[in-house]
């Protein structure tokens, strides 16, 4: 069954949602990306809307010639929402003159590592222990994440864009 859903400009309205789904999904509106943190709700992006309701969405900042997008998230997975929103970003990136993309996910999330991959990004770092700092910012880690995998490292991944 195909779903519906069209990309939108992420607006005041929309706020008050991501924090919501922020502090559900990730413990707090907060994401710690090499040492630097982000409060999700005031960052550009775009929403995934269907039938009035945000079922995604991803965040980006863009510093120098590089766009990072600090969160990607998505209600119904394998329905095409994900790679739309990361379509976006490198369209946008592109369209902004960026030389690359990158983004930052943790050593225990094995589907998101599939998912970049599979849509062209490849690994360029990986901060072993990286997240004992993160922590210290935001407490809310979890020591152990998905597969019964503790969370240690934080991974870069990029696309080159010119």
């Amino acid at each position: 069954m195909e779903l519906n859903f069209e990309l939108k400009n992420i607006s005041e309205k929309h706020k008050s949602t991501l924090r919501r789904i922020a502090e559900k999904e990730w413990g707090a509106n907060l994401v710690v990306s090499l040492g630097k943190t982000y409060e999700i709700n005031s960052l550009k992006g775009w929403v995934a809307v269907c039938h009035n309701k945000v079922i995604g969405f991803v965040s980006y900042c863009i510093e120098n010639d590089e766009c990072e997008i600090i969160a990607l998230y998505s209600e119904i997975e394998d329905k095409g929402v994900g790679t739309a929103l990361i379509n976006k970003v490198i369209s946008f990136a592109k369209n902004n003159n960026c030389k690359r993309i990158k983004l930052i996910t943790t050593n225990d999330n094995i589907r998101s590592i599939a998912f970049y991959q599979k849509r062209g990004f490849t690994i360029a770092n990986i901060n072993i222990d990286g997240i004992r700092k993160a922590r210290e910012i935001k407490p809310q880690i979890p020591l152990v994440g998905n597969n019964g995998i503790p969370i240690r490292d934080e991974i870069e991944f990029e696309i080159k864009l010119k």
